[in-house]
């Protein structure tokens, strides 16, 4: 036969599981219903989340030529910023047949500081010495 020792020991250890399994449900109710409130207040704002995403209410609508010209718009933008054949080459068929001149080349020349540092002999601590 069960003490009384047993019987006490019994119904703290049901009480104390019994308020962990009250504390976790009440965390997870009041975790979901501030979810589901955070929901309402962004779904009066225009945002709509579910599960599939988030869907966003707009006042405004495009239509075919608004998109088109937006389209548009951002071909010339990006044309405008590229740097395709920009001095790439010396004459271009394209510019021939337009009466466009191309600008001049540049002859490249190496500079007086690079042409003197290869003369000057290079001293240093890990540096090879010429044979003579």
């Amino acid at each position: 036969m069960a003490s009384w020792f047993d019987v006490i020991s019994f119904l703290l250890t049901a009480l104390f599981f019994g308020g962990v399994i009250y504390g976790v449900l009440y965390l997870v109710r009041s975790v979901t219903q501030g979810i589901e409130t955070t929901k309402e207040k962004l779904k009066e704002r225009g945002y709509d989340v579910s599960a599939g995403g988030v869907k966003v209410k707009t006042s405004k609508r495009f239509d075919r030529d608004d998109y088109v010209d937006a389209t548009q718009r951002g071909f010339v933008k990006a044309m405008e910023a590229s740097t395709f054949r920009k001095g790439g080459a010396q004459t271009t068929p394209r510019s021939q047949s337009l009466g466009v001149d191309s600008p001049p080349l540049v002859k490249r020349t190496t500079s007086s500081n690079s042409v003197s540092s290869e003369k000057s002999e290079k001293k240093g601590l890990f540096t090879r010495k010429k044979k003579e």
